[in-house]
């Protein structure tokens, strides 16, 4: 588990999950091909980091309560053991490390994106 928590390593990993991707997918190696998988990986980290943020901001909060309560209404069979008030909400049950390790990881790919599509259109 301290591999885990040693961020520079997990983006180590990363680099090489890229390069792997590339050198199996790729039709032709090259710098485009191997931005394009740079591409692939940056952007699942960072969809994932901006919908965790979204969840843990408190969004769906008032949708998930709504729909406790409406089910707990609405629902013929009362299960009277199941408290839904004091359930936790979908932002009480993420936890900020993960928001921020995938933020940071997929942070990082996409600044190692930017560079290397500044090289690209330089050269």
């Amino acid at each position: 588990m301290s591999i885990m928590r040693n961020k520079w390593t997990i983006l180590l990993i990363n680099v090489l999950i890229v390069t792997l991707l590339f050198t199996v997918i790729a039709p032709v190696y090259d710098l485009f091909h191997y931005i394009n998988s740079l591409f692939y990986i940056a952007y699942f980290y960072l969809f994932v980091g901006v919908l965790l943020w979204v969840v843990r901001g408190g969004f769906f909060d008032a949708i998930t309560y709504s729909f406790r309560r409406f089910t707990n209404r609405v629902s013929k069979q009362k299960d009277y053991m199941d408290d839904w008030k004091t359930k936790p909400l979908p932002s009480q049950t993420i936890e900020s490390r993960w928001m921020r390790f995938f933020m940071f990881n997929g942070g990082m790919l996409m600044l190692g994106l930017l560079g290397l599509l500044a090289l690209y259109y330089n050269v």
